[in-house]
């Protein structure tokens, strides 16, 4: 393409491609006489005194190649002293861009949790937006980027947080830690058969360490309830060692299905060991 000062001048693939052979383009105005016109392509300054108001024809005279994708670019309407012709190589081209998207966070109550308590329930990933760019360079610079289209190419995936609503605390709970000779000397002084004490001493140490205030996790106490079902069935506080052995042997008493159901890794290992 060459561009004048006032006016523009479009030429098709085929008549750049034999440049060396297109018939004099002169300007309807051209100026006479020897004049010093300066040519720009690249990084070559070139100065030259020419008679000729054709482009072209000086291009050629001067041996200076152009491409298809060269913009010739005059300062002055017509071909005169002072001109100057730059030469601006221009490379259009789609790239594609890819983007994070960034993940949204959920907050849900779970009365599994302690009140203050948090749990990543699932852990959030950043998506991805794929662009489609048309870019156009001169002389190897990036001048415009035109986006084209754009889309979703991975979808995030939320973050899911879960946040403990129970009312279960730990203030006016006698604190014993991990205390298994306490609580199995509780154990023994209990209205419970043999077998029943021997249960709940392996079971208490298989699921807390004999742990009253165990919270480590969703389970808490002594054996290791659920807070939400807990509440559900009873008024105590579920760090109360004593509530829970009260209330885990009336599990055990309502069958083997139960104490398989509800205590299911111990008593697996309790029945594997007796």
């Amino acid at each position: 393409m060459v561009v004048f000062a006032q006016q523009e001048k479009y030429l098709s693939d085929s008549e750049f491609k034999n440049i060396s052979f297109i018939p004099s383009l002169n300007t309807t105005n051209p100026s006479s006489g020897l004049k010093l016109i300066t040519i720009v392509k690249d990084d070559t300054v070139y100065k030259i005194i020419t008679k000729s108001s054709d482009i072209f024809q000086i291009f050629r005279e001067n041996d200076i190649l152009l491409d298809e994708k060269d913009v010739v670019t005059l300062s002055t309407q017509y071909i005169q002293n002072g001109t100057i012709i730059t030469v601006v190589r221009t490379d259009k081209i789609i790239v594609f861009k890819f983007i994070d998207v960034a993940y949204k966070t959920q907050t849900v109550e779970n009365s599994a949790y302690l009140k203050g308590q948090k749990n990543i329930k699932q852990k959030g990933i950043n998506g991805v937006m794929k662009q489609k760019l048309l870019n156009t360079y001169e002389n190897g610079y990036l001048v415009e980027s035109i986006l084209i289209s754009e889309e979703i190419d991975i979808q995030p995936v939320n973050e899911i947080i879960e946040l403990g609503t129970s009312d279960f605390l730990l203030k006016d709970i006698e604190k014993r830690d991990y205390d298994c000779p306490f609580w199995y000397s509780v154990v023994d002084s209990g209205p419970y058969s043999e077998e029943e004490k021997k249960w709940l001493k392996f079971i208490m140490y298989c699921e807390s360490g004999c742990n009253a205030e165990s919270d480590k996790g969703t389970y808490k106490g002594l054996f290791q309830w659920s807070p939400y079902w807990w509440k559900k069935q009873f008024p105590e506080n579920i760090f109360d060692g004593y509530a829970q052995i009260k209330h885990t042997i009336e599990k055990y008493r309502a069958g083997e299905s139960t104490r398989r159901n509800q205590w299911p890794a111990c008593h697996s290992r309790y029945l594997e060991n007796n």
